[in-house]
């Protein structure tokens, strides 16, 4: 059987293509800090290898711990078909003949060869250019053409060649005979693919191991089993090699940016690092991880304009997370400064901060399987001081739950109106539509 052309499951492998797009989008930087909770796509909820959320991380520790879900995230905001393209046009050509894919393309949910990922980290490795992999040396019929940008390449290349993460393999952490790569790994659904992928500035190496007949083995991950064998062929051949490294190319350059955020940093910053980012490209709003809170005396309540008393307040610097994080720190009682309560005598209460429907989503459509038992997830996102949540389908009430609570239901085909109130009487509707094949 020959190995290198059969097609498998590339597991996490894809994933640095994914940031590499995003940078170039100016959508991350290496500092960048991204949502790291459960998140729910229209039915799709992603979950990290060891069923574990983090809260936020930074882009270059999500891929350098090989995040499932923040992958997701920048896929969605990437663009899947921008994505699948991408590999279209460099050289993946069981990806050509599959039209419909979906978000878990980025966890393995497609075909690659071990050629086709060998072409594309030597395109990482030769700063974001792709080329077809030749036999013959000297081979002038070889037509190049840009993967990514040589900046977003060199930021992969810094994040790949860290050395604390969780596939580094068994006493290799203080080893000197690590050799100097950047290396992506990746483990395939039921344990059929693992592999482990490295490149310097000579080399491109891509080991794969797993049965040619696809039966999974409990023991097989691309950290534990084909990382050390990566090492030892670089070890091999390349060991003596030149201490010489990629140099951030001209269209790179660096900042200081807020920790909290990757972002440049506001006069309330205070935790300031540098953090490598393109001009003109990057993100350069200004940090707003803390805002500016208007709070009662003992800081029992918080106010708004409208409700803002003419004396006995003071003026209080809260943390400004996205709803999703400040949702997975209170379902999982991680302590964090909440802003306090808002004042319960606002006449303004009533007409903002209602709850905000995120599953399902509204306007779509969903695509049942009959008979299936398949059913909708029903979840929200609502302030701090909310108790009880109230559920109606098609204005009939369906359940009451907690903030935060996840619940379920088996909807019947056609148009269907979902509406969330919580116990101060904000309410908010959607529309999805159902159907069944």
């Amino acid at each position: 059987m020959d190995g290198c052309n059969a097609v498998r499951s590339p597991g996490s492998t894809l994933k640095p293509l994914v940031y590499g797009l995003a940078i170039d989008k100016g959508i991350i930087t290496t500092a960048t800090m991204l949502p790291d909770v459960p998140v729910n796509y229209s039915g799709y909820s992603p979950e990290n290898f060891d069923d574990k959320c983090n809260g936020l991380v930074s882009a270059g520790q999500a891929l350098a711990y090989s995040l499932n879900i923040p992958a997701v995230s920048l896929l969605s905001q990437v663009g899947v078909p921008h994505f699948t393209d991408k590999l279209r046009r460099n050289g993946f050509e069981a990806i050509k003949s599959d039209q419909e894919m979906g978000l878990s393309v980025i966890l393995g949910g497609c075909g690659v060869r071990v050629t086709e990922m060998g072409a594309l980290f030597a395109a990482f490795a030769n700063n974001g250019v792709y080329a077809p992999l030749s036999y013959l040396e000297n081979n002038d019929s070889i037509r190049t053409s840009p993967l990514i940008s040589d900046a977003a390449s060199f930021l992969i290349t810094e994040m790949l060649t860290k050395l604390v993460r969780p596939d580094l393999p068994n006493n290799y952490e203080s080893s000197l005979h690590v050799p100097k790569i950047a290396w992506k790994t990746g483990t395939s659904y039921g344990r059929r693919d693992a592999w482990s992928i490295g490149y310097n500035r000579k080399y491109t190496i891509v080991v794969w191991c797993g049965n040619f007949n696809g039966e999974g083995v409990p023991e097989l991950t691309g950290g534990d089993i084909a990382t050390p064998v990566l090492f030892d062929l670089f070890n091999a051949i390349d060991y003596n090699s030149s201490s010489e490294w990629y140099l951030p190319p001209a269209s790179v350059d660096f900042r200081l940016v807020c920790s909290q955020s990757g972002l440049p940093p506001s006069e309330t910053c205070s935790d300031i690092i540098t953090d490598y980012f393109l001009p003109q490209i990057s993100n350069s709003k200004k940090c707003t991880h803390l805002r500016e809170v208007f709070v009662s005396a003992d800081e029992r309540f918080s106010y708004c304009t409208r409700c803002l008393p003419e004396s006995g307040y003071k003026t209080k610097m809260c943390k400004n997370l996205p709803p999703s994080v400040t949702a997975f720190y209170q379902l999982n009682n991680i302590t964090f400064e909440q802003v306090p309560p808002h004042n319960p005598e606002c006449t303004r209460l009533f007409s903002d901060n209602a709850p905000v429907i995120t599953s399902p989503v509204n306007g779509k459509e969903y695509l049942l399987e009959k008979n299936a038992g398949q059913q909708l997830q029903l979840q929200c996102q609502v302030e701090s001081d909310i108790h009880w949540i109230y559920w109606y389908i098609n204005d009939k009430f369906h359940k009451r739950t907690k903030p935060n609570e996840v619940t379920f239901f088996t909807p019947d085909a056609g148009a269907i109106k979902i509406s969330c109130s919580d116990d101060k009487g904000r309410n908010e509707d959607i529309n999805v539509t159902i159907k069944y094949y």
